[in-house]
């Protein structure tokens, strides 16, 4: 019993929320399902991944950082550096651009 408790409720607050976006959007239920899942997900995973980091709430000395922690850091700055090379390369174009 115990084991059922937390999914059903995880998944009637998700139902809930995603009935309100629904009726503000005139969005489909379940499309509305989806996109409110997705967003409860992917925002536990952020903060569990910025609680991780040195000084974190997780890490707050930052002696034991996570590997994953560590590698998915320096892809975010990767990331980051290249999109900065592109507004600047289309910031060239825009501006330096034969019309």
């Amino acid at each position: 019993m115990k084991k059922a408790l937390w999914p059903t409720i995880w998944l009637s607050a998700v139902a809930l929320l995603a009935a309100g976006l629904a009726s503000i959007s005139k969005m489909g239920f379940w499309w509305s399902f989806l996109i409110v899942a997705g967003a409860i997900l992917i925002n536990g995973w952020v903060a569990t991944f910025e609680d991780d980091l040195p000084g974190g709430f997780n890490n707050p000395d930052g002696t034991s950082t996570p590997r994953y922690a560590i590698v998915a850091s320096w892809g975010l700055r990767v990331l980051g550096g290249e999109l900065a090379l592109l507004c600047i390369g289309m910031l060239a174009l825009h501006f330096f651009g034969t019309p």
